[in-house]
């Protein structure tokens, strides 16, 4: 976890709404590592399972478990690379590495910065000791995109029944220090099942 005070665009105070206060608000950046374990086990896996003599016997076998695997890998890489999760005063976020907006969420739109209070769980698989993918549901994105891809099953009557509570599904793989992920989600009061 490094915690920064914003520099560059980002220094610049955010004046009050009120013209006639001089004061400006400033909020400290917790910016979490990157974590190269996932894409550094994807390219190992890819090497071992794309090479004759692998434990899959055959060399178009291999071949095609492995070549997959090391390109998954790389992409991994190059996003551990080039992104960044942060904490602020009030919400977590996905910014470039260089700290600037990422845009719109691909999927359902808005900036990709969601409000603690407005998460309702978050967990990591297929376990936080071995984390693959980063899992979080939250209520900001608007309610008619809460079934778009995943949240069709998350949002379901029997997931509710069973305790899951109604929100917006975000999964990104682990490409940050998920212990400081955790820590993050847990000083700020996210909601947790």
């Amino acid at each position: 976890l490094v915690r920064t005070t914003p520099t560059g665009p980002l220094a610049s105070p955010t004046p009050l709404a009120s013209p006639t206060r001089a004061s400006t608000i400033r909020c400290a950046l917790d910016v979490i590592d990157p974590s190269y374990n996932l894409a550094l086990g994807s390219v190992a896996l890819g090497a071992i399972f794309g090479v004759p003599g692998s434990p899959l016997k055959s060399k178009v076998g291999a071949f095609v478990a492995g070549v997959p695997l090391a390109l998954f890998g790389l992409f991994i890489a190059f996003q551990t690379t080039t992104l960044r999760f942060t904490f602020d005063d009030d919400s977590f976020a996905l910014v470039k590495s260089d700290l600037s907006s990422t845009g719109e969420n691909v999927v359902v739109g808005g900036e990709n910065d969601w409000a603690y209070k407005k998460f309702v769980n978050y967990d990591f698989f297929p376990s936080e000791s071995f984390p693959i993918l980063v899992y979080f549901k939250e209520t900001q994105t608007p309610e008619d995109q809460w079934n778009v891809g995943p949240g069709e099953q998350a949002n379901s009557a029997e997931a509710i029944a069973n305790g899951a509570k109604p929100g917006q599904v975000h999964f990104f793989p682990a490409i940050a220090n998920v212990a400081a992920l955790k820590s993050g989600f847990e000083v700020h009061g996210c909601a947790k099942i």
